[in-house]
């Protein structure tokens, strides 16, 4: 590992320390408890019809060491409690062309998991705002 590739492993991981949060990440009767910052990235995707639409999906930045489990799986959840009330996310695809994961650094030292928090039916985003792919501006 070279020394910028170490020093982005000592960053990534000092951003862990300090943002993160408990979350249990389970795969079927398997759990793990871990250490995940909850962010969230919009994309421009194609909808089931081929329209372009804008989604939303909650991603986790966990220290693939961490992750015991491999890679991430679709059907896979991440549980994360705030004041007594559980909150679980379910690794998928957000949309056509967007992957389950991907890692946050060449060295694969940390998963970005996208996932959708259970009991919400859709990550289309009603007042999108920021750019689409192209650079473009988005205005609604």
């Amino acid at each position: 590992m070279s020394a910028f590739e170490s020093a982005l492993q000592a960053g990534m991981g000092a951003v862990r320390s300090v943002c993160g949060v408990e979350v249990t990440y389970a795969r079927g009767a398997t759990t793990l408890t871990l250490n995940a910052v909850q962010t969230s990235t919009q994309f421009e995707t194609l909808d089931g019809s081929g329209l372009a639409a804008v989604v939303e999906a909650v991603e986790w930045l966990i220290a693939a060491d961490d992750l015991t489990t491999g890679d991430p799986q679709i059907g896979d959840t991440i549980t994360r409690t705030i004041d007594g009330t559980s909150y679980t996310y379910t690794v998928e695809h957000p949309g056509q062309g967007v992957s389950l994961f991907e890692f946050s650094d060449t060295s694969r030292t940390q998963y970005r998991v996208r996932t959708r928090e259970d009991g919400v039916t859709a990550y289309t985003i009603t007042q999108p705002n920021g750019f689409d792919l192209s650079g473009t501006e988005i205005r609604y």
